[in-house]
């Protein structure tokens, strides 16, 4: 299923980039390679034995280095054959997300475990071992799930403070942020998440108390990662909480003057400058951005890019709602898989209105408002949720 080991890094030197690819067999195959960025994960890839086709990155060069360090923490230092099942494990779960998939994946890891328990436990009944023995067996046998149970509770916990960053439940959400800071003093592992969680807080306090002072109280929050890259890389968009364009797009520049070969970043960029109305510099943006180097969902916001460099002329509404609605296709098909997706969803879908608005389909563009309004009314920008609204209403 997959083949050549990858090339290994001297220890700690570069974060882990997963990959999806075909084989030279045409079957599907996936892994890592050891990378610091994009283009190097992909020259890493291309060096495999036998060659690998149709290679997509499952990795942000944002997070890479993050994530990688959070799975050494939980699973401790991997051999090829771990690193492999890895792989195909976080492809299963981001293809078939939810508790079954876990499950599955708990009983497969602890088969050996489980089927010399259930032997013992057959032998204890068949012999009539003292029940003590008999529930010793049984508590052995319970233990992988007893740890998937702790485990799943925090991974819980996180897919509920996503909820509550998308619906605005400021309250609910400052409870589980506290709750996940409690509990990385304790694991490492959740430091991440924890960081995670106070960031999304920070986006509700930078629309109530500017975003200078939400940015001073991430600075001394105690998971702040101690890189100044890695702060730059969650704290450039919260100038986009009070419609701030120019400041969110002189962060990004700042963090990409750190990281120049993050294309992730240059397409964030160039989505802000087309939001900016500078759609020149948009396209020359985009024109740059090696798609190639982008997760799978980065198609989504190319689209969303080429819908709002349209926009900006009335003539193009009908090209720019063609864009815009295989933007929110696509982010649509995405949250089901990550839920940190619903404020790209809603805010995506403002656009989307706008431009069905624009191209003489009021109806159409009611609907898709009022189906992401409970989320855009927390992300999407005031000026324009009013411009969206005011169109709307003139149109009758």
């Amino acid at each position: 299923m997959n083949t050549a080991d990858p090339p290994r890094p001297s220890p700690g030197a570069h974060p882990r980039w997963l990959y999806q690819a075909q084989d030279h067999q045409g079957r599907p195959t996936e892994g890592f390679v050891h990378a610091r960025t994009a283009e190097e994960a992909l020259q890493a890839i291309a060096a495999l034995q036998p060659p690998l086709s149709q290679v997509r990155l499952h990795t942000s060069g944002l997070h890479a280095r993050a994530m990688t360090e959070m799975a050494d923490e939980v699973l401790g230092t991997l051999d090829v054959k771990a690193l492999r099942q890895l792989a195909r494990d976080q492809i299963e779960a981001m293809e078939h997300p939810g508790l079954w998939t876990t499950l599955r994946q708990l009983l497969r890891k602890n088969r050996g475990w489980l089927l010399g328990c259930a032997v013992l436990i057959a032998l204890a009944l068949w012999r009539q071992w003292s029940p003590w023995v008999l529930g010793g067996l049984v508590a052995a046998m319970l233990v992988p799930f007893a740890v998937f149970a702790y485990l799943h509770r925090f991974q819980r916990m996180y897919q509920q403070v996503l909820h509550a960053h998308a619906t605005g439940d400021l309250p609910r959400l400052k409870v589980l942020a506290q709750r996940l800071a409690d509990a990385a003093e304790r694991h490492r592992f959740l430091r991440q998440p924890a960081w995670d969680a106070a960031v999304r807080m920070a986006w509700f306090d930078a629309r109530a108390e500017g975003v200078e002072a939400a940015i001073l109280r991430l600075r001394i929050h105690p998971m702040r990662p101690p890189d100044e890259g890695e702060f730059l890389a969650r704290i450039y968009t919260l100038p986009l909480a009070t419609g701030d364009h120019a400041g969110f797009t002189a962060r990004l520049r700042e963090l990409i003057a750190l990281r120049p070969t993050e294309p992730v970043l240059q397409l964030d960029l160039a989505l802000g400058e087309a939001r900016a109305g500078h759609t020149d510099e948009a396209q020359r943006l985009l024109d740059a951005t090696r798609t190639e180097l982008l997760p799978p969902h980065g198609q989504a916001f190319i689209d969303w890019v080429r819908g709002l460099i349209a926009l900006r002329d009335p003539a193009l509404a009908s090209e720019a709602a063609r864009h815009l609605g295989q933007a929110c296709a696509q982010f649509l098909a995405l949250v089901p898989k990550a839920p940190g997706a619903w404020p790209s969803l809603a805010v995506c879908t403002c656009d989307y209105a706008l431009a069905l608005a624009w191209s003489g389909r009021p109806e159409a563009a009611r609907e898709a408002f009022a189906g992401a309004y409970p989320v855009s009314r927390h992300h999407a920008e005031p000026e324009r949720l009013a411009m969206l609204e005011r169109e709307l209403r003139m149109k009758g």
